[in-house]
């Protein structure tokens, strides 16, 4: 069974995957909140970033997201963790050489110890 592929069963669960995003689509559209797709006044709206506002320190990004509001979470999870490494960040590449070697060499210490 692992090592046989049958190109038939392929297209049949690909098509099978194409008719069922097809009515998520559908239902999407019916259950929305009638957002228009067209005409004066259309814009996206993601998490509440509006493209037209300039967020300060992201000028540059001037009518594009950022992502901040969406990856809130995220960020705010993990800020110590963040914080460590960026305190650690020296930006010499000696440093992540010696990083890398230790990491190897605890990885080897831990197969050889294993087996």
């Amino acid at each position: 069974m692992f090592g046989y592929w049958d190109p038939l069963y392929f297209i049949i669960v690909f098509i099978i995957g194409l008719i069922l995003a097809y009515l998520l689509n559908l239902w999407a559209k019916k259950s929305g909140m009638g957002t228009r797709e067209v005409g004066e006044g259309t814009k996206i709206f993601i998490s509440g970033e509006d493209p037209e506002k300039v967020i300060p320190g992201f000028e540059h990004l001037e009518g594009y997201y950022t992502g901040r509001n969406t990856m809130w979470g995220l960020v705010n999870g993990v800020k110590k963790f963040f914080a460590t490494l960026k305190n650690d960040h020296t930006g010499l590449l000696p440093d992540y050489v010696s990083y890398l070697l230790m990491t190897t060499a605890f990885i080897l210490v831990i197969l050889l110890l294993r087996g």
